[in-house]
């Protein structure tokens, strides 16, 4: 007998063995179990997982638009799919247009965004508020309609971009920016993007 999977758009708190195969909706590790699962689940693949524990998320970041979140326990069981039957969708892209005429910008959920770099800060060194010792760095991005947007990337992403962004690069620095938070600044949509760490 084939074995049956459920749908994301299913999920409720009502049941604790749901078996999930691809699909996209916000996962929380809690921090007792970070260590087990740190070095086994890797950004691109795809996973099959089963038995979680399903959690409104209300007010929390929404990187999906499915309202409940997945929450890893000890008997959660993650196996990664070598040969899988349908395409993974790692990114959905918005345009950059899109987010710009926005008349409402909702801020609660995560977007992906691509395009040109064609301008920065430089780097800043700053204290969170709970004291955390971290970096701040603006970026403009550019798609291919001309449209512009500014993004503001914070800690490990500002090293990861930092060698790529030298003066005398010739070629042009294209990024994929998933998982930001759209905001408006000084009245106007989305400048800046922000990474949510």
């Amino acid at each position: 007998m084939a074995e049956s999977f459920d749908l994301l758009m299913d999920v409720s708190p009502k049941k604790l063995a749901w078996n999930f195969l691809g699909g996209r909706i916000q996962a929380s590790v809690p921090k007792a179990l970070v260590r087990r699962w740190n070095d086994n689940i890797d950004e691109f693949k795809m996973y099959k997982m089963s038995n979680f524990i399903v959690v409104d998320k209300r007010e929390k970041t929404k990187t999906s638009m499915n309202r409940w979140t997945l929450n890893f326990s000890h008997r959660t069981v993650v196996l990664l799919v070598e040969n899988p039957t349908f395409p993974l969708q790692a990114f959905r892209l918005t345009q950059i247009s899109e987010l710009l005429n926005a008349d409402r910008i909702n801020d609660s959920q995560l977007i992906d965004i691509m395009g040109e770099v064609v301008g920065k800060e430089d780097p800043k060194e700053l204290i969170t508020s709970k004291g955390k010792e971290t970096k701040r760095l603006a970026i403009l991005v550019e798609d291919l309609d001309n449209y512009r947007i500014g993004c503001v990337l914070f800690g490990d992403m500002v090293d990861q971009i930092l060698p790529y962004l030298d003066d005398g690069r010739v070629e042009p620095l294209i990024v994929v920016l998933q998982f930001f938070r759209p905001s408006r600044w000084n009245g106007m949509n989305l400048n800046p993007l922000s990474y949510t760490i």
